[in-house]
């Protein structure tokens, strides 16, 4: 009898003995590993020495606080900081070929063997082929292209991360020629700035001239246009830059509106006089009144006539004829005071009607300016257009005067600011880059005892499957009480081992697969003679009985098995699922005797040449996210197909065998099946005929190779 796993678990692997290994040649490994080293040492002297060198280059800010406009000196960080980008592309420029191809020109390297072969004259080989006519002589181009390209091999330009700096390394044989070919191409680079930048001011002085020249014309007649049109239209300007008819109408405004204030303020001052005159009779208290003099000497006269009044009143009586006479004259100058207040009022009215006939007058002038005015709001606008262009031309003029001025100013090297800068020159380097004798070798070292740490023990652990020892357990160190391989007994059983299970229904089998949690269940015949559908049907059934919702498929060539053995009439199949000429719903049907679902149909064209792995792939995951088991009987080619398909589920075979098959016949169907499978499932076979019954063997690899 054989244990329901295919293969044995990791937690058998004895690490013990995998350590007793590893000891036992562990002399031998080591002496690999530092022959390794010591020959890589010895071949590494042997290697021509590289020397590398490196010059780093600042990329400077162009505008500081002095320069930077004043709308932009508190602007955010982002704009303070320099591009990461134009540093990124500076070092593109730094690896162009042209500017690479200036600094080989200086440092004469087409005379340099190392970086031209014909520097010393052709080999001897070399000039015979080319006697013969076999080889060709380069060209002239073709020696520069290639001294370049030997340039740029050598050559590594890069940015240091999250700064502004540029590295330019440069490894030669030649320790002098590494330093001398960074700094050189440092050198040409801050050169090609400089001449750049003078080539681009030089050009935009150029263009500027032109443009302001041109733009000093069109300003001139844009002003000329304006004023013509402001004496055409009668739109002359005042003071305030604004026009004639403006300043006539704001005076106008303002003139009727003073003769408007002295009108009211005219009436107002009668109308307290003439109701002091009818109320009182005394207008000594009105302020006009008092300001004519003729009415201030009446009225000192009427003070000094109450005066003497009052002192003779105290001697005589009130029929003296003095007293009569000083009465009859304060009397006489009332009566003047009145009629001289009367006049007042008079000449306060008609001051009042003077302003009245001003406003009236007023107005009409008004209304006419008002007139005239509108009629001017066409031209008005036609001007305001003029003035709006010659504006612009002039601002445009003035921008341009400007940049003329800047880049006038920036037209030799001197004035122009540095782009870049050196901060790091490349110094000559007293040790080789490459090769790393030490670092190399240790490394070699490193690599061949892993290898022999790896090659032990995939040794062992392959012995020990063919030895049926999993995980290099020695000879001898099986546990006490642990069974024995009987060489006498049949393949896949073992000595001491239980009789096969007593568990004869389907029942009990698929209480076995539902205490497994087998999920996808393969049933297949062990040979093209077996005829399995009454066992297939009676495993899902009782699966389908012990609950969860079940679903047997029928993948055999000939599509129609289960269908027959069930008396259902004639459907589509899985074959015509997978082509697309039917759906789930076309092909899903029930089965009359239990809650089980059937797949099971007719074969359709070309189905003996096998199912397609992707549509089948799509049809089980489709069928697994609805169904708990999926039953899939298929002969053993279809089987292999549907056992590499990967799964979320715990697979499980199902062998259907006869009595005649024997147990090696049985291994040798599964073995193959399971072939190129990395699934662990659990494997049964059934036995049809007088003696059916279950069997779950052992199944480790190295049975299965046995058996074949």
């Amino acid at each position: 009898m054989y244990p329901t796993s295919w293969s044995s678990s990791s937690d058998d692997i004895d690490i013990a003995a995998l350590l007793r290994a590893i000891g036992r040649r562990k002399s031998r490994i080591a002496f690999f590993a530092i022959a390794a080293a010591v020959a890589t040492y010895i071949g590494l002297t042997f290697v021509t020495p590289q020397y590398s060198s490196e010059a780093r280059i600042l990329i400077e800010r162009e505008e500081n606080s002095y320069k930077r406009p004043i709308d932009l000196q508190n602007a955010s960080g982002q704009n303070a900081q320099t591009d990461q980008e134009a540093v990124a592309s500076q070092v593109e420029v730094l690896l162009s070929r042209d500017l690479s191809a200036g600094a080989v020109k200086a440092l004469n390297l087409e005379e340099d063997p190392e970086f031209n072969k014909d520097a010393g004259g052709s080999a001897p080989w070399r000039k015979l082929l080319q006697f013969s006519g076999l080889g060709r002589r380069p060209t002239e181009a073709m020696l520069k292209e290639r001294v370049l390209d030997a340039f740029l091999d050598r050559l590594n330009v890069f940015q240091l991360q999250k700064s502004r700096v540029i590295a330019i390394s440069f490894w030669s044989r030649n320790p002098e020629m590494a330093a001398k070919a960074a700094n050189t191409l440092a050198d040409f680079y801050l050169t090609w700035h400089q001449n750049e930048k003078i080539k681009q001011t030089k050009e935009a002085t150029a263009w500027l001239s032109a443009q302001i020249s041109q733009l000093t014309k069109t300003v001139e007649a844009a002003d000329l246009k304006v004023e013509r049109f402001r004496s055409t239209s009668g739109l002359l300007e005042g003071s305030n830059k604004s026009t004639l008819d403006a300043q006539q109408l704001s005076g106008l405004n303002g003139q009727l509106v003073l003769a408007k204030a002295r009108q009211t303020e005219a009436e107002a001052r009668a109308a307290l006089i003439k109701k002091m005159l009818e109320e009182k009779g005394d207008v000594a208290g009105a302020a006009d009144v008092l300001n004519s003099r003729l009415i201030q000497r009446l009225l000192e006269q009427r003070v000094s006539i109450q005066r003497e009044l009052a002192e003779v009143s105290a001697t005589l009586l009130p029929s003296h004829p003095r007293l009569k006479q000083l009465n009859s004259e304060l009397a006489d100058l009332r009566h003047q005071i009145r009629r001289e207040a009367r006049k007042v009022v008079s000449s306060l009215q008609n001051e009042a009607q003077i302003a009245g006939a001003r406003e009236t007058s007023l107005r009409e002038s008004l209304s006419a300016m008002k007139r005239s005015a509108a009629k001017g709001n066409e031209s008005q606008i036609k001007l305001r257009a003029l003035v709006q262009e010659a504006n612009a031309n002039r601002e445009l003029l003035k921008s341009y005067l400007s940049r003329y001025r800047d880049a006038s100013a920036r037209s030799d090297n001197a004035s122009i600011p540095a782009f870049a800068s050196i901060v790091s020159r490349a110094h000559v380097s007293n040790s080789p880059s490459f090769p790393k004798k030490g670092p190399i070798s240790l490394l070699a070292f490193a690599a061949i005892a892993l290898l022999g740490l790896a090659h032990t023990v995939g040794r062992e652990l392959i012995l020990a499957q063919h030895s049926g020892r999993p995980g290099a357990r020695d000879a001898g160190a099986l546990p006490a009480g642990s069974a024995s391989v009987n060489q006498e007994a049949g393949p896949g059983q073992l000595e001491g081992a239980p009789d096969p299970l007593a568990a004869q229904s389907p029942g009990e089998i698929a209480r076995r697969l539902k205490a497994s949690r087998a999920g996808r269940i393969i049933i297949t015949p062990a040979s093209e003679r077996t005829e399995a559908s009454a066992q297939v049907l009676e495993v899902s059934r009782a699966l389908a009985n012990a609950g969860g919702r079940g679903i047997v498929v029928d993948a055999m060539a000939d599509s129609g098995h289960l269908a027959r053995t069930m008396a259902l009439p004639a459907a589509p199949g899985i074959h015509q699922l997978l082509s697309g000429d039917a759906q789930f719903e076309d092909v899903i049907r029930r089965d009359p005797d239990s809650a089980l679902h059937v797949i099971s149909g007719k074969a359709g064209p070309g189905s003996m040449n096998g199912l397609d792995a992707q549509k089948l792939n799509s049809m089980l995951h489709a069928l697994e996210m609805t169904y708990d088991q999926i039953v899939v009987y298929a002969d053993p080619g279809q089987a292999r197909i549907i056992s590499n398909i990967p799964s979320a589920r715990h697979p499980a075979l199902v062998v259907v065998a006869g009595d005649s098959v024997s147990d090696d016949h049985v291994i040798w169907t599964a073995d193959g099946i399971l072939s190129g499978s990395h699934a662990d499932p659990d494997v049964m076979v059934l036995r049809q005929g007088a003696k059916q019954r279950w069997q779950i063997p052992q199944f480790t690899p190295w049975k299965r190779a046995a058996a074949i």
